[in-house]
This record gives structure tokens, C-alpha cells and sequence, in this order.
């Protein structure tokens, strides 16, 4: 179980690594901006291994819960251009 959470939690800063490299490009190209896919991608893979080992160690409170449940409803409900309409 612990070798479980210990690979859980190593994805976590892979996930940050990675994009951040994704997102510097190499030394012949521009750098990209960071966007709301870039956003999107970060938070759902940052949620999925802290929730699984919150689970595996039983300190998956309500509170943990919320807090990671609000980030994803933040990123995925964030929309790309306002409309200036309300939505009905």
C-alpha cells in the first residue's frame, strides 16, 4: 500500500515537470502560453493521484474532498470567451 501511494504521489510534480517542459519548447521555438487545456490537463492530473491517496490511507475526508472537487469544477467550468449573454 505504501509503494501504491508513494508512486501516486510521484506523479504529482511529473505532472508539473513535464508541462512545464511541454510548455518551454526547445531553443528554436517560441515558448507557448499557458492555456485553459494546459489548466484543464494540470488539475485533472493533480486530482486523480492526490484522491487516490487520500483513499489508500483513509484520510479521505469531506473537507479534502471539497477543496479538490472545487478546483476541477473551477477549471472545467471556466468558459473561453464571454458571450455578454446570460445564459438561459
Amino acid at each position: 500500500m505504501v509503494w501504491v501511494s508513494a508512486i501516486l504521489a510521484s506523479a504529482v510534480p511529473g505532472v508539473l515537470l513535464v508541462g512545464y517542459l511541454n510548455r518551454k519548447g526547445n531553443a528554436y521555438d517560441d515558448a507557448k502560453g499557458i492555456g485553459w487545456q494546459f489548466i484543464r490537463y494540470s488539475v485533472l492530473c493533480m486530482a486523480i493521484p492526490v484522491t487516490g491517496v487520500l483513499a489508500l490511507n483513509n484520510a479521505l475526508s469531506g473537507e479534502a474532498a471539497t477543496i479538490i472537487a472545487g478546483a476541477m469544477g473551477y477549471a472545467f467550468g471556466k468558459t473561453d470567451k464571454p458571450t455578454g449573454k446570460a445564459d438561459t
